[in-house]
């Protein structure tokens, strides 16, 4: 993973964070926003579904690209995530919604390890397969 672009200062629950996203076999990108029905449906399947896949050995790291209206709704929603964030009106957010064309929310994005999309939207992957999905995406994020 690019730590160039995508650089490794992010905030977590705790407070700033350092993350090596190149240690990670499958990073995702997590757009969502508390405001949202859909991802304030969706954000405890995949709390589970990060726990489970992380539960050994941590293998996969999801990085939230908050849409919040406000610094206090972004800490207040950032308390249920087990994962990082980029912070709350960073620059980089905007950089990685263009850059991955993001028209809707919630929208789960699978990155190869060069920064490409391996998969658009892994959200219905995570409703269908489980677990499983995340055996899916390794395969993608290793392919060609």
């Amino acid at each position: 993973m690019d730590n160039n672009f995508f650089g490794d200062t992010f905030v977590n629950k705790n407070g700033p964070c350092k993350i090596k996203l190149s240690d990670m076999k499958v990073v995702v990108l997590y757009f969502c926003a508390s405001w949202c029905p859909p991802c304030v449906n969706f954000t405890p399947t995949l709390v589970e579904f990060y726990n489970d896949v992380n539960l050994e050995t941590k293998q996969l790291e999801i990085i939230w690209v908050s849409y919040e209206e406000s610094e206090s709704q972004f800490k207040k929603y950032l308390e249920e995530m087990p994962w990082p964030a980029i912070p709350y009106n960073d620059k980089r957010i905007q950089q990685l919604v263009d850059k991955y064309e993001i028209k809707g929310i919630p929208t789960v994005t699978v990155l190869r390890k060069n920064g490409d999309i391996a998969k658009k939207n892994g959200k219905q992957d995570i409703l269908k397969e489980g677990e499983g999905a995340y055996n899916l995406w390794e395969q993608l994020v290793n392919s060609e």
